[in-house]
């Protein structure tokens, strides 16, 4: 878990300190972001999708949330998604309503949100986040044998939503927002069935200085560049621990062709193949020999957001054999891409509502 832990923290400290860089260059504009600061609180309801998950029913997260992000608002920015996306940090404390068996966590994402319509008194945004969260109470086979949930202190955040701002003042935002949260461990260690609620949450926004949305041309984004095409090359870590003290790290590579059609997004296929120690290890514990090489292909889509990729990816495997294993999965990622070759990021593969590992990848693009 430390390992992860590190290279989780500096992928991420990766994206921000590129996003300053990026924030710091000069164009025709003489201001590329603002910063904005924001307090939010969130009620939500935990979803039950196993019989498992019982005791936790009729669980109702609340949250209350701190945001620092950075608006972007100069002319690449706007030609990126023809609006004024932000790049930030949300901080949020949930107490999720089953002291004895959830307990208490904190989660802290880095985020990406297009805003549209900024000129309007009333806008909308999109936020898709990820990162790092801790949580009080993990699963113990004596003490919280009912929390299935989650078996670590320490795993890895999901959320996806929509929010309405309205402009009390220049500076002064109004927000409403419907998210869906998730967060597992990624499969490092069993029991992982995660927790998954949606919420509403109400809050305030401040921007610290005095600005103005320019009004820009909208443009068809076939006239600014051709559509992009990419095929990435790409390797990946898996880390397990399916039992104490024991740590596994499975080696992978992913081939995958994406191809813009629309300004902000692209349809992908793409094949895998992986080394799973994580399956070998269950396969010698039920005394099998066979290889735990795994393989498979997926169709997806990305929302391209500038620098940033957001990948869903839907797959099938063509050799499968771990017997705890559908023979379908899903993928779930953000890459930023570091120049016109190399991208790095991270990806949670999925089986259902069970995670299986997050990985850590970098990329070479054709």
């Amino acid at each position: 878990m430390r390992l992860s832990l590190r290279i989780c923290c500096l992928l991420i400290g990766v994206f921000l300190s590129s996003t300053e860089f990026s924030f710091s260059q000069n164009t025709s504009d003489s201001l590329n972001s603002v910063k904005l600061v924001g307090l939010k609180v969130h009620k939500g309801s935990v979803l039950i999708h196993s019989r498992e998950l019982r005791p936790i029913k009729d669980s109702y997260p609340a949250g209350i949330e701190f945001d620092l992000a950075w608006h972007k608002i100069s002319q690449n920015a706007w030609e990126s998604c023809m609006c004024y996306p932000k790049l930030g940090i949300a901080l949020t404390y949930w107490e999720y309503d089953n002291k004895e068996v959830l307990g208490q966590g904190i989660t802290g994402l880095f985020y990406i949100e297009p805003v549209f319509n900024t000129k309007g008194r009333v806008n909308y945004s999109i936020r898709a986040g990820l990162g790092l969260s801790y949580q009080n109470t993990p699963y113990d086979s004596i003490l919280n044998p009912d929390n299935l949930s989650y078996s670590t202190s320490l795993a890895f955040p999901l959320q996806l939503g929509g929010t309405v701002h309205f402009r009390i003042k220049s500076r002064w935002l109004l927000n409403g927002s419907l998210m869906y949260n998730h967060f597992s461990n990624g499969g490092i260690r069993q029991p992982n069935k995660g927790i998954n609620w949606p919420s509403i949450g109400v809050g305030l926004a401040y921007y610290l200085k005095e600005f103005e949305f320019k009004k820009r041309a909208v443009n068809n984004w076939r006239d600014i560049a051709p559509p992009q095409k990419r095929l990435d090359f790409t390797f990946f870590i898996a880390y397990e621990e399916p039992r104490d003290n024991l740590f596994l790290i499975s080696p992978g590579l992913e081939i995958k062709w994406s191809r813009q059609f629309a300004r902000v997004n692209a349809y992908t296929l793409g094949g895998e193949v992986i080394y799973d120690n994580g399956t070998g290890y269950v396969l010698e514990q039920n005394g099998d020999e066979a290889s735990p090489v795994k393989a498979g292909m997926a169709i997806g889509h990305e929302f391209l957001l500038g620098k940033f990729f957001f990948s869903q990816q839907f797959g099938v495997y063509l050799n499968n054999p771990n017997p705890m294993h559908s023979d379908v999965y899903q993928r779930y990622g953000l890459v930023f891409r570091i120049n016109k070759t190399l991208n790095a990021g991270i990806n949670l593969k999925a089986h259902g509502h069970v995670a299986n590992f997050l990985d850590f990848r970098v990329g070479i693009i054709l």
